[in-house]
């Protein structure tokens, strides 16, 4: 009998334990957080904050398992639709301040806080983390609540260093991919930090080597290629940080027909971080520097295209949901032609954006498509 009431006890702590788990959302362990995360949106390198059991109560994965592709896979076959991760974006000091929380989430405030981190990672060789997560946190809130969020980013002065500002502005972009594609807020703030992060080693390149206006020589290129091993060795670096944080900084420049780099890699084995920060990276680079030709005005609808040429390098799925959804925000601007005519667009070329449609000042209407000689030259502000 004794034995009977210790197997019906164990049953009832066992189930007790379950129910508080599935009631749970978000707690708190050894001052990590906690999250409960469906499996359809599990990334690899993730990490596993308690264990995974089969129903006769075997361990499956166990507690603290970095996630790879082949376990994603493995779960969605086992139909066990939501598990227990640490959340990858945690901060030691978050800000509570509302001064502070306002002071942040003004887009020009952003840049001066990462201007302020690279010039420390610079002279200390660490990345101040709880700087970057309050700064990407704070963008990815006031992304997900502006409107045209992204014509905001480019009404800006010239910029002798523009490394600060694309740093922003592809943690913006990455965070409002992320939301279009229905992430949950916990990953669009990792994206946001991921984006935020992306070209960190950067700040260990010679300026002189950022700065240069024209086309880089092959060796100067080179060069200028190590950046992307150098901050995977920074975020490395960071005590507790997520992989699929480093995952991102590492593989951003990756493409999924193996053209990319640093390793050359395929689709399958670029991580989904990685890939929304490519597009991001991609579209903002032609707006805030083009060494092709540095006189030229840079333009939205040029660079929207841009990601169109190269969508069979890109994660499909990221770049036609950026580029459809941007589109809605290119209307209505007016712009200059490459023929020196002035008008508003009024219907956009959705594949190709930069021969849309345009109401000239004198009232007629053109349709760049059928005038492969003039495109849209840029925005007039």
């Amino acid at each position: 009998m004794w034995k009977y009431s210790l197997i019906y006890l164990s049953f009832f702590l066992l189930l007790c334990n379950n129910c508080i788990e599935v009631l749970m959302r978000e707690i708190t362990d050894e001052k990590r957080k906690i999250i409960e995360h469906r499996t359809d949106f599990l990334v690899p390198g993730m990490e596993l904050a308690h264990d995974i059991c089969s129903a006769d109560g075997k361990i499956l994965f166990a507690k603290n398992s970095i996630i790879s592709q082949h376990n994603i896979q493995k779960l969605g076959n086992w139909q066990i639709p939501k598990v227990f991760v640490y959340a990858e974006v945690t901060a030691a000091n978050p800000i509570v301040d509302p001064k502070i929380q306002k002071f942040l989430n003004t887009y020009n405030q952003s840049v001066l806080v990462v201007q302020k981190a690279f010039d420390d990672i610079r002279a200390t060789q660490k990345v101040p983390l709880d700087t970057f997560t309050a700064t990407a946190a704070d963008i990815a809130e006031s992304v997900t609540e502006a409107g045209n969020v992204i014509d905001r980013l480019y009404n800006l002065p010239p910029c002798d260093d523009y490394t600060m500002y694309h740093s922003v502005n592809v943690s913006a972009i990455s965070a409002l991919i992320a939301t279009w594609l229905k992430f949950p807020p916990e990953q669009v703030n990792a994206i946001s930090l991921a984006g935020l992060l992306h070209d960190v080693g950067k700040s260990l390149l010679p300026p002189e080597l950022l700065h240069k206006p024209y086309k880089l020589s092959p060796e100067e290129y080179e060069q200028y290629r190590k950046h992307v091993s150098y901050g995977y060795e920074l975020v490395s670096k960071i005590p507790d940080i997520s992989q699929s944080i480093t995952a991102a900084v590492f593989q951003h420049h990756e493409r999924r027909d193996g053209s990319g780099y640093p390793g050359g890699i395929t689709d399958y084995y670029i991580h989904p971080y990685a890939k929304i920060i490519a597009v991001a990276d991609l579209y903002d680079e032609g707006l805030t520097i083009n060494r092709e030709n540095p006189q030229s005005m840079l333009s939205p609808y040029c660079s929207l295209q841009k990601l169109w040429d190269e969508v069979y390098r890109l994660d499909p799925k990221a770049c036609i949901t950026f580029a459809d959804t941007m589109a809605d925000f290119l209307s209505g601007n007016r712009v200059m032609l490459t023929d020196g005519r002035e008008g508003r667009v009024v219907f956009i070329n959705k594949k190709k954006p930069s021969s849309s449609m345009v109401q000239l000042d004198d009232g007629s209407v053109v349709d760049l498509s059928e005038h492969p000689e003039v495109y849209i030259h840029y925005v007039v502000r």
